[in-house]
């Protein structure tokens, strides 16, 4: 999972950052972000779908209580 703070929301061109314009960043900023979230912690789906269904269990479990 990707912890770092996001620097294309804060970097000083994008300061009052709003999403309903476009965000200005070169393509060397945006692609080095891309990097970042690649570099970060990814599961496999087998993974996901094996933790979801134990959370859904405990959820469900803890819900008819």
């Amino acid at each position: 999972m990707y912890k770092e703070h996001d620097e294309l929301v804060t970097s000083p061109r994008v300061s009052g950052w709003n999403p309903n314009f476009p965000v200005e960043v070169t393509e060397e900023e945006f692609m080095a972000h891309i990097r970042r979230i690649e570099a970060g912690e990814f599961m496999s789906l087998d993974e996901f779908k094996s933790k979801h269904e134990a959370w859904k269990k405990e959820f469900l479990a803890s819900r008819l209580k």
